[in-house]
């Protein structure tokens, strides 16, 4: 709550009545997450729906909230707060999600932590340089690192892999379907 607080007058310079209700909405939805919702994957999913949906209603009944910034006049600056916010959830999220399924520590690092921000970053960039089908590539890279990991790995951590691989791809595609979705609607 506080983080929202925080970022919406620092991003927009410009301070409204409507971040509150946005800190309220985040609020409520992490008081849902805590007591309702409790844990893992699919409620981690639902919980980052649930905020990006009041972020949606709060555009939707003020949608002259960005009017009020000094910023409204730089053309560039509501495409690049997009795509940077989409690189973040795409490569955090993605990673929060992996660690979520596997019950581990979402501060973890190593090669497939690297590996897994990188592929879900490079999906939503290929998107924002107006060339989604090279989301293919990252597609078959992904395959070809697959195939030479699960060569070296029994069969308990080959289902592991498989089970990450799916849920990291899952998560950058999405995040780049959304972001592929969204850039056209931005002025």
């Amino acid at each position: 709550v506080g983080i929202v607080l925080l970022t919406m007058p620092l991003v927009t310079l410009a301070l409204s009545p409507w971040f509150l209700l946005l800190a309220a909405l985040h609020l409520g939805i992490d008081v849902v997450k805590t007591f309702v919702l409790r844990g893992g994957l699919a409620a981690y999913i639902a919980d980052q729906a649930l905020h990006i949906g009041s972020i949606a209603v709060i555009a939707l009944i003020a949608p002259g909230l960005w009017d009020e910034s000094p910023l409204a006049g730089v053309g560039w600056v509501p495409q690049f707060y997009l795509i940077l916010g989409v690189f973040l959830f795409s490569a955090r999220g993605g990673q929060y999600a992996v660690s979520t399924w596997f019950r581990r520590p979402p501060h973890e690092e190593g090669r497939g932590v690297y590996l897994g921000w990188i592929e879900r970053t490079t999906m939503p960039a290929v998107v924002a340089l107006g060339a989604p089908w090279l989301i293919l590539g990252v597609i078959a890279a992904k395959a070809a690192q697959l195939t030479l990991a699960w060569r070296e790995r029994q069969d308990a951590r080959r289902r592991s892999l498989l089970e990450g691989a799916v849920i990291s791809l899952g998560w950058g595609l999405t995040c780049s379907a959304g972001l592929w979705l969204l850039l056209p609607l931005l002025p």
